[in-house]
Protein backbone atom coordinates (compact mmCIF):
# COMPACT_ATOMS: atom_id res chain seq x y z
CA UNK A 1 0.00 0.00 0.00
CA UNK A 2 1.55 3.24 -1.34
CA UNK A 3 0.56 7.03 -0.52
CA UNK A 4 -0.67 7.29 -3.77
CA UNK A 5 -3.26 4.45 -3.10
CA UNK A 6 -4.60 6.02 0.07
CA UNK A 7 -4.69 9.32 -2.22
CA UNK A 8 -6.47 7.04 -4.41
CA UNK A 9 -9.11 6.77 -1.85
CA UNK A 10 -9.78 10.41 -0.79
CA UNK A 11 -10.51 11.51 -4.04
CA UNK A 12 -12.27 8.34 -5.13
CA UNK A 13 -14.25 9.05 -1.61
CA UNK A 14 -14.30 13.39 -2.69
CA UNK A 15 -15.35 12.14 -6.25
CA UNK A 16 -18.21 10.45 -5.09
CA UNK A 17 -19.77 13.07 -2.66
CA UNK A 18 -19.74 15.68 -5.87
CA UNK A 19 -21.66 13.14 -7.74
CA UNK A 20 -23.88 12.66 -5.42
CA UNK A 21 -24.37 16.36 -4.34
CA UNK A 22 -24.74 17.49 -8.19
CA UNK A 23 -27.06 14.67 -8.57
CA UNK A 24 -29.22 16.48 -5.63
CA UNK A 25 -28.91 19.49 -7.17
CA UNK A 26 -30.58 18.39 -10.81
CA UNK A 27 -32.89 15.58 -10.15
CA UNK A 28 -34.60 17.21 -7.12
CA UNK A 29 -34.49 14.18 -4.67
CA UNK A 30 -35.96 14.51 -1.46
CA UNK A 31 -34.05 14.48 1.70
CA UNK A 32 -33.51 11.10 2.79
CA UNK A 33 -33.84 10.48 6.82
CA UNK A 34 -31.06 7.50 6.33
CA UNK A 35 -29.06 9.29 4.54
CA UNK A 36 -26.11 9.34 6.80
CA UNK A 37 -26.06 5.65 6.56
CA UNK A 38 -25.90 5.77 2.70
CA UNK A 39 -22.81 7.79 3.20
CA UNK A 40 -21.74 5.33 5.30
CA UNK A 41 -22.25 2.65 2.85
CA UNK A 42 -20.60 4.49 0.17
CA UNK A 43 -17.42 5.03 2.19
CA UNK A 44 -17.63 1.16 2.91
CA UNK A 45 -17.70 0.06 -0.75
CA UNK A 46 -14.73 2.70 -1.87
CA UNK A 47 -12.41 0.61 0.87
CA UNK A 48 -11.27 -2.01 -0.81
CA UNK A 49 -10.32 0.40 -3.96
CA UNK A 50 -6.50 0.53 -3.17
CA UNK A 51 -6.76 -3.58 -2.75
CA UNK A 52 -8.48 -3.89 -6.24
CA UNK A 53 -5.66 -1.60 -7.90
CA UNK A 54 -2.57 -3.32 -6.62
CA UNK A 55 -3.88 -6.73 -6.26
CA UNK A 56 -1.71 -7.99 -3.77
CA UNK A 57 -0.61 -11.92 -3.72
CA UNK A 58 -2.11 -12.69 -0.15
CA UNK A 59 -5.59 -12.01 -1.47
CA UNK A 60 -7.03 -14.79 -3.28
CA UNK A 61 -8.66 -13.98 -7.18
CA UNK A 62 -12.12 -15.07 -5.37
CA UNK A 63 -11.87 -12.30 -2.53
CA UNK A 64 -10.52 -9.51 -5.22
CA UNK A 65 -13.70 -10.63 -7.68
CA UNK A 66 -15.98 -10.69 -4.35
CA UNK A 67 -14.57 -7.10 -3.66
CA UNK A 68 -15.12 -6.03 -7.02
CA UNK A 69 -18.64 -6.59 -6.79
CA UNK A 70 -18.90 -5.21 -3.78
CA UNK A 71 -16.80 -1.99 -4.87
CA UNK A 72 -19.34 -1.26 -7.51
CA UNK A 73 -22.91 -2.83 -7.06
CA UNK A 74 -22.46 -1.02 -3.18
CA UNK A 75 -22.87 2.09 -4.84
CA UNK A 76 -25.87 1.80 -6.39
CA UNK A 77 -27.37 0.53 -3.12
CA UNK A 78 -25.42 3.54 -1.58
CA UNK A 79 -26.65 5.54 -3.85
CA UNK A 80 -30.64 4.02 -3.47
CA UNK A 81 -30.29 5.16 0.47
CA UNK A 82 -28.94 8.26 0.23
CA UNK A 83 -31.79 9.66 -2.44
CA UNK A 84 -34.70 7.28 -1.16
CA UNK A 85 -35.66 5.86 -3.75
CA UNK A 86 -35.17 2.51 -5.69
CA UNK A 87 -35.46 4.01 -9.71
CA UNK A 88 -34.61 4.27 -12.83
CA UNK A 89 -32.84 7.50 -12.72
CA UNK A 90 -30.97 6.17 -9.19
CA UNK A 91 -29.92 3.48 -11.67
CA UNK A 92 -28.63 5.33 -14.62
CA UNK A 93 -26.29 7.53 -12.06
CA UNK A 94 -24.69 5.01 -10.88
CA UNK A 95 -24.09 3.58 -14.11
CA UNK A 96 -23.38 7.32 -16.01
CA UNK A 97 -20.72 7.74 -12.84
CA UNK A 98 -18.94 4.63 -14.10
CA UNK A 99 -17.27 5.46 -17.56
CA UNK A 100 -15.63 9.02 -17.16
CA UNK A 101 -12.82 8.28 -14.70
CA UNK A 102 -12.32 5.13 -16.76
CA UNK A 103 -11.60 7.40 -19.71
CA UNK A 104 -9.81 9.97 -17.77
CA UNK A 105 -6.83 6.78 -16.34
CA UNK A 106 -6.50 5.55 -20.18
CA UNK A 107 -6.02 9.39 -21.49
CA UNK A 108 -3.44 9.57 -18.68
CA UNK A 109 -1.98 6.21 -19.29
CA UNK A 110 -1.22 7.09 -23.11
CA UNK A 111 1.35 9.25 -21.35
CA UNK A 112 2.21 8.07 -18.33
CA UNK A 113 3.23 4.73 -17.60
CA UNK A 114 2.47 4.71 -13.31
CA UNK A 115 -1.07 2.90 -13.32
CA UNK A 116 -1.86 4.33 -9.40
CA UNK A 117 -0.71 7.34 -10.41
CA UNK A 118 -2.72 7.72 -13.45
CA UNK A 119 -5.72 5.97 -11.42
CA UNK A 120 -5.14 9.29 -8.92
CA UNK A 121 -5.37 11.73 -12.19
CA UNK A 122 -8.73 9.83 -13.01
CA UNK A 123 -10.56 10.93 -9.95
CA UNK A 124 -8.70 14.22 -9.55
CA UNK A 125 -10.53 15.52 -13.19
CA UNK A 126 -13.54 14.01 -12.47
CA UNK A 127 -13.59 15.70 -8.96
CA UNK A 128 -12.66 18.93 -10.74
CA UNK A 129 -15.28 18.67 -13.58
CA UNK A 130 -17.92 18.01 -11.71
CA UNK A 131 -16.75 20.54 -9.00
CA UNK A 132 -16.80 23.12 -11.80
CA UNK A 133 -20.56 22.60 -12.65
CA UNK A 134 -21.21 22.83 -9.62
CA UNK A 135 -20.38 26.12 -8.71
CA UNK A 136 -21.51 27.15 -12.25
CA UNK A 137 -24.99 26.32 -11.94
CA UNK A 138 -24.59 27.57 -8.17
CA UNK A 139 -23.06 30.94 -9.06
CA UNK A 140 -25.71 31.65 -12.13
CA UNK A 141 -28.98 30.06 -9.97
CA UNK A 142 -29.39 28.22 -12.93
CA UNK A 143 -30.45 25.01 -10.61
CA UNK A 144 -34.24 24.99 -11.29
CA UNK A 145 -33.48 25.53 -14.47
CA UNK A 146 -31.32 22.71 -15.08
CA UNK A 147 -33.62 20.45 -13.56
CA UNK A 148 -36.64 21.39 -15.50
CA UNK A 149 -34.61 21.04 -18.63
CA UNK A 150 -33.69 16.87 -17.38
CA UNK A 151 -37.25 16.21 -16.26
CA UNK A 152 -38.61 17.36 -19.96
CA UNK A 153 -35.90 15.44 -22.01
CA UNK A 154 -37.03 12.24 -23.24
CA UNK A 155 -35.80 9.01 -22.55
CA UNK A 156 -33.87 8.00 -25.80
CA UNK A 157 -31.83 11.46 -25.04
CA UNK A 158 -30.39 9.49 -21.88
CA UNK A 159 -29.61 6.07 -23.19
CA UNK A 160 -28.14 7.86 -26.00
CA UNK A 161 -25.86 9.66 -23.71
CA UNK A 162 -25.07 6.40 -21.79
CA UNK A 163 -24.42 4.22 -25.10
CA UNK A 164 -21.82 7.13 -26.25
CA UNK A 165 -20.24 7.29 -22.79
CA UNK A 166 -19.97 4.00 -22.86
CA UNK A 167 -18.98 3.41 -26.37
CA UNK A 168 -16.05 6.49 -25.84
CA UNK A 169 -14.77 4.65 -22.97
CA UNK A 170 -14.32 1.76 -25.14
CA UNK A 171 -12.66 3.25 -27.81
CA UNK A 172 -10.10 5.03 -25.49
CA UNK A 173 -9.23 1.99 -23.74
CA UNK A 174 -8.41 -0.25 -26.47
CA UNK A 175 -5.36 2.18 -27.10
CA UNK A 176 -3.80 0.85 -24.07
CA UNK A 177 -4.83 -2.73 -24.86
CA UNK A 178 -1.64 -5.27 -25.96
CA UNK A 179 -3.61 -7.37 -28.08
CA UNK A 180 -5.65 -4.90 -30.20
CA UNK A 181 -7.25 -7.55 -32.65
CA UNK A 182 -8.85 -9.39 -29.82
CA UNK A 183 -10.18 -6.22 -28.35
CA UNK A 184 -11.55 -5.32 -32.00
CA UNK A 185 -13.43 -8.44 -32.10
CA UNK A 186 -14.78 -8.37 -28.54
CA UNK A 187 -15.40 -4.78 -27.85
CA UNK A 188 -14.54 -2.35 -30.58
CA UNK A 189 -16.78 -3.87 -32.95
CA UNK A 190 -20.10 -4.39 -30.75
CA UNK A 191 -19.15 -0.70 -30.10
CA UNK A 192 -19.04 -0.04 -33.78
CA UNK A 193 -22.78 -1.37 -33.79
CA UNK A 194 -23.88 0.58 -31.07
CA UNK A 195 -22.72 3.65 -32.60
CA UNK A 196 -24.83 3.23 -35.44
CA UNK A 197 -27.67 2.69 -33.18
CA UNK A 198 -26.95 5.68 -31.70
CA UNK A 199 -26.39 7.57 -35.15
CA UNK A 200 -30.07 6.56 -36.04
CA UNK A 201 -31.57 7.31 -32.99
CA UNK A 202 -30.28 10.76 -33.30
CA UNK A 203 -31.19 11.32 -36.56
CA UNK A 204 -34.96 10.11 -35.61
CA UNK A 205 -34.52 12.49 -32.42
CA UNK A 206 -33.72 15.48 -35.02
CA UNK A 207 -36.39 14.07 -37.05
CA UNK A 208 -39.04 14.76 -33.83
CA UNK A 209 -37.53 17.89 -32.39
CA UNK A 210 -37.86 19.50 -36.11
CA UNK A 211 -41.54 18.64 -36.58
CA UNK A 212 -42.39 19.82 -32.98
CA UNK A 213 -40.32 22.99 -33.66
CA UNK A 214 -42.53 23.33 -36.88
CA UNK A 215 -45.96 22.68 -34.57
CA UNK A 216 -44.63 25.25 -32.43
CA UNK A 217 -43.89 28.09 -35.34
CA UNK A 218 -47.63 26.82 -36.48
CA UNK A 219 -49.29 27.27 -33.05
CA UNK A 220 -47.38 30.60 -32.55
CA UNK A 221 -48.22 32.18 -35.64
CA UNK A 222 -52.19 31.34 -34.83
CA UNK A 223 -51.68 32.83 -31.43
CA UNK A 224 -50.05 35.83 -33.31
CA UNK A 225 -53.29 36.21 -35.26
CA UNK A 226 -55.59 35.70 -32.37
CA UNK A 227 -53.62 38.68 -30.50
CA UNK A 228 -54.17 40.45 -33.55
CA UNK A 229 -57.88 39.75 -33.91
CA UNK A 230 -58.63 40.81 -30.61
CA UNK A 231 -56.72 43.69 -30.66
CA UNK A 232 -58.99 45.09 -33.27
CA UNK A 233 -61.77 43.56 -31.10
CA UNK A 234 -60.72 46.10 -28.60
CA UNK A 235 -59.99 48.92 -30.69
CA UNK A 236 -64.00 48.63 -31.96
CA UNK A 237 -65.20 48.43 -28.37
CA UNK A 238 -63.09 51.43 -27.16
CA UNK A 239 -64.89 53.13 -30.06
CA UNK A 240 -68.11 52.13 -28.97
CA UNK A 241 -67.43 53.04 -25.04
CA UNK A 242 -66.69 56.15 -27.14
CA UNK A 243 -69.50 56.74 -29.07
CA UNK A 244 -71.95 55.97 -25.90
CA UNK A 245 -70.12 58.54 -23.86
CA UNK A 246 -71.63 61.19 -26.33
CA UNK A 247 -74.71 59.66 -26.88
CA UNK A 248 -76.69 61.24 -24.51
CA UNK A 249 -75.26 64.45 -25.53
CA UNK A 250 -76.06 64.07 -29.02
CA UNK A 251 -80.00 63.36 -27.99
CA UNK A 252 -80.08 66.73 -26.21
CA UNK A 253 -78.82 68.28 -29.67
CA UNK A 254 -81.31 65.87 -32.26
CA UNK A 255 -84.17 66.67 -29.56
CA UNK A 256 -83.63 70.29 -29.92
CA UNK A 257 -83.53 70.66 -33.29
CA UNK A 258 -86.97 68.32 -33.69
CA UNK A 259 -88.47 70.34 -31.40
CA UNK A 260 -87.28 73.52 -33.42
CA UNK A 261 -88.77 71.81 -36.19
CA UNK A 262 -85.17 72.02 -37.68
CA UNK A 263 -86.04 68.63 -39.50
CA UNK A 264 -83.17 68.93 -42.77
CA UNK A 265 -80.67 70.02 -39.72
CA UNK A 266 -81.66 66.83 -37.62
CA UNK A 267 -80.91 64.82 -40.98
CA UNK A 268 -77.63 66.24 -41.34
CA UNK A 269 -76.53 66.21 -37.53
CA UNK A 270 -77.29 62.35 -37.75
CA UNK A 271 -75.15 62.08 -41.00
CA UNK A 272 -72.41 63.67 -39.06
CA UNK A 273 -72.79 61.19 -36.09
CA UNK A 274 -72.50 58.42 -38.32
CA UNK A 275 -68.99 59.65 -40.23
CA UNK A 276 -67.72 60.56 -36.42
CA UNK A 277 -68.28 56.88 -35.50
CA UNK A 278 -65.32 54.87 -37.60
CA UNK A 279 -66.87 51.33 -36.21
CA UNK A 280 -66.36 48.89 -39.00
CA UNK A 281 -69.22 48.11 -40.86
CA UNK A 282 -70.24 44.16 -42.15
CA UNK A 283 -68.25 43.62 -45.24
CA UNK A 284 -69.17 40.30 -45.58
CA UNK A 285 -72.10 38.02 -45.66
CA UNK A 286 -71.21 34.21 -45.97
CA UNK A 287 -73.73 32.67 -43.79
CA UNK A 288 -71.27 31.42 -41.08
CA UNK A 289 -70.36 34.58 -38.58
CA UNK A 290 -66.88 32.88 -37.83
CA UNK A 291 -65.97 33.24 -41.50
CA UNK A 292 -67.52 37.17 -41.87
CA UNK A 293 -64.85 37.81 -39.18
CA UNK A 294 -62.51 36.09 -40.81
CA UNK A 295 -62.79 37.73 -43.77
CA UNK A 296 -62.72 41.09 -42.63
CA UNK A 297 -59.90 40.69 -40.63
CA UNK A 298 -57.82 39.11 -44.42
CA UNK A 299 -59.67 41.70 -45.84
CA UNK A 300 -57.80 44.52 -44.03
CA UNK A 301 -54.39 42.33 -44.23
CA UNK A 302 -54.84 42.58 -48.11
CA UNK A 303 -55.57 46.60 -47.88
CA UNK A 304 -52.25 46.72 -46.95
CA UNK A 305 -50.86 45.65 -50.42
CA UNK A 306 -53.71 47.50 -52.16
CA UNK A 307 -55.63 44.54 -52.61
CA UNK A 308 -59.48 43.29 -52.33
CA UNK A 309 -60.99 40.22 -51.12
CA UNK A 310 -64.53 40.00 -53.49
CA UNK A 311 -66.88 36.90 -52.19
CA UNK A 312 -69.54 35.56 -53.67
CA UNK A 313 -71.53 32.61 -52.41
CA UNK A 314 -72.31 30.53 -49.00
CA UNK A 315 -70.74 29.11 -46.29
CA UNK A 316 -71.84 25.73 -44.22
CA UNK A 317 -72.46 26.28 -40.48
CA UNK A 318 -72.85 22.18 -40.12
CA UNK A 319 -71.01 19.17 -42.07
CA UNK A 320 -67.47 20.81 -41.52
CA UNK A 321 -66.23 21.87 -38.06
CA UNK A 322 -64.95 25.96 -37.91
CA UNK A 323 -61.49 24.79 -37.21
CA UNK A 324 -61.00 23.03 -40.66
CA UNK A 325 -62.90 25.69 -42.73
CA UNK A 326 -60.54 28.40 -41.16
CA UNK A 327 -57.19 26.02 -42.19
CA UNK A 328 -58.52 25.82 -45.86
CA UNK A 329 -59.69 29.56 -46.14
CA UNK A 330 -57.30 31.41 -43.70
CA UNK A 331 -54.16 29.41 -45.38
CA UNK A 332 -55.83 30.05 -49.20
CA UNK A 333 -56.05 33.80 -48.37
CA UNK A 334 -52.69 34.75 -46.87
CA UNK A 335 -50.90 32.75 -49.71
CA UNK A 336 -53.00 34.86 -52.02
CA UNK A 337 -52.15 38.29 -50.20
CA UNK A 338 -48.77 37.39 -50.18
CA UNK A 339 -48.81 36.58 -53.77
CA UNK A 340 -50.47 39.91 -54.42
CA UNK A 341 -47.84 41.43 -52.31
CA UNK A 342 -45.22 41.24 -55.16
CA UNK A 343 -46.38 43.24 -57.51
CA UNK A 344 -44.46 46.49 -57.48
CA UNK A 345 -46.97 48.66 -58.95
CA UNK A 346 -50.00 50.52 -58.02
CA UNK A 347 -52.83 48.83 -59.66
CA UNK A 348 -55.21 47.22 -57.63
CA UNK A 349 -55.47 43.54 -57.25
CA UNK A 350 -58.52 41.33 -56.49
CA UNK A 351 -58.64 38.16 -55.07
CA UNK A 352 -62.19 36.19 -55.84
CA UNK A 353 -63.72 33.71 -53.72
CA UNK A 354 -66.34 31.43 -54.29
CA UNK A 355 -68.31 29.21 -51.87
CA UNK A 356 -71.22 27.31 -51.79
CA UNK A 357 -72.31 23.92 -50.77
CA UNK A 358 -75.22 21.21 -52.15
CA UNK A 359 -76.09 18.01 -52.04
CA UNK A 360 -73.59 17.46 -49.14
CA UNK A 361 -70.66 18.73 -50.89
CA UNK A 362 -68.79 21.72 -50.53
CA UNK A 363 -67.34 23.92 -52.80
CA UNK A 364 -64.29 26.19 -52.71
CA UNK A 365 -62.55 27.90 -55.42
CA UNK A 366 -60.22 31.14 -55.12
CA UNK A 367 -58.45 33.04 -57.59
CA UNK A 368 -56.00 35.53 -57.16
CA UNK A 369 -53.04 37.61 -59.55
CA UNK A 370 -49.53 35.98 -59.50
CA UNK A 371 -46.42 37.77 -60.27
CA UNK A 372 -43.67 35.17 -60.45
CA UNK A 373 -43.45 31.74 -61.52
CA UNK A 374 -45.38 29.03 -59.85
CA UNK A 375 -44.49 25.88 -60.53
CA UNK A 376 -46.88 23.25 -59.16
CA UNK A 377 -45.56 19.51 -58.45
CA UNK A 378 -47.32 16.35 -59.38
CA UNK A 379 -48.11 15.75 -55.87
CA UNK A 380 -49.88 19.16 -55.47
CA UNK A 381 -47.06 21.29 -53.35
CA UNK A 382 -45.67 24.35 -55.14
CA UNK A 383 -42.22 24.87 -55.65
CA UNK A 384 -41.48 28.09 -53.55
CA UNK A 385 -38.93 31.00 -54.10
CA UNK A 386 -38.89 31.75 -50.39
CA UNK A 387 -35.25 31.67 -48.35
CA UNK A 388 -37.03 30.19 -45.75
CA UNK A 389 -37.88 27.00 -47.78
CA UNK A 390 -37.91 24.85 -44.60
CA UNK A 391 -40.99 25.99 -42.92
CA UNK A 392 -42.69 27.59 -46.03
CA UNK A 393 -45.21 25.48 -47.98
CA UNK A 394 -46.92 24.31 -44.66
CA UNK A 395 -50.00 26.18 -45.16
CA UNK A 396 -50.82 24.80 -48.27
CA UNK A 397 -49.81 20.94 -46.58
CA UNK A 398 -52.27 22.00 -44.34
CA UNK A 399 -54.81 22.70 -46.58
CA UNK A 400 -54.11 19.38 -48.32
CA UNK A 401 -54.37 17.37 -44.88
CA UNK A 402 -57.59 18.94 -44.09
CA UNK A 403 -59.13 17.95 -47.91
CA UNK A 404 -58.13 14.11 -47.43
CA UNK A 405 -59.62 14.45 -43.94
CA UNK A 406 -63.35 15.04 -45.64
CA UNK A 407 -62.62 12.60 -48.42
CA UNK A 408 -62.51 15.54 -50.73
CA UNK A 409 -60.14 17.00 -53.75
CA UNK A 410 -58.27 19.77 -54.53
CA UNK A 411 -56.41 21.19 -57.69
CA UNK A 412 -54.23 24.21 -58.24
CA UNK A 413 -53.11 25.86 -61.45
CA UNK A 414 -50.97 28.82 -62.26
CA UNK A 415 -51.60 30.31 -65.74
CA UNK A 416 -52.31 33.85 -67.83
CA UNK A 417 -51.21 35.52 -64.41
CA UNK A 418 -53.33 33.94 -62.52
CA UNK A 419 -53.71 31.82 -59.55
CA UNK A 420 -56.48 29.24 -58.88
CA UNK A 421 -56.85 26.46 -56.35
CA UNK A 422 -60.90 24.84 -56.15
CA UNK A 423 -61.82 22.36 -53.89
CA UNK A 424 -64.62 19.94 -53.25
CA UNK A 425 -65.11 18.25 -49.93
CA UNK A 426 -67.98 15.89 -48.67
CA UNK A 427 -69.81 17.37 -45.61
CA UNK A 428 -70.50 15.18 -42.57
CA UNK A 429 -73.69 14.99 -40.48
CA UNK A 430 -72.23 14.93 -37.50
CA UNK A 431 -69.65 18.19 -37.96
CA UNK A 432 -71.06 21.35 -36.52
Amino acid sequence: MTITSYLVLLTNITEQFLIVRLSKTVCSFKASRIRYLGYFVLILTILPAPLLMNKPDFCPGELLLALQLFYFFGRLAAYSIIFSEISLRVLYIFLQTMSPPQIYMNICMAFIDDYELCNLLSFIIDSVIIACILIYLKSKKMELVVRKVIESLPKKIYINVLLISYIAAVFVMGENKPNHELYYKRYILPSMIGLVIFAFSIIKISISEAEKKTTIDMLSKQVENEVKYYEKINSIYGEFRSFRHDFKNHMICLGSLIEANEKDKALDYITEIENLSSVEKKQFNTGNIIIDALLNDKNDRAATVNSVILFKGMVPTTGISNVDLCIIMANAIDNAIEACGKDTSDDRKEINIEADFQHGYFFFNIANPIFEAVSIKSNNTIATSKSDKEHHGFGVSNILRTVRKYDGEAEMSADSGKFTLDIQLMLRAEEV
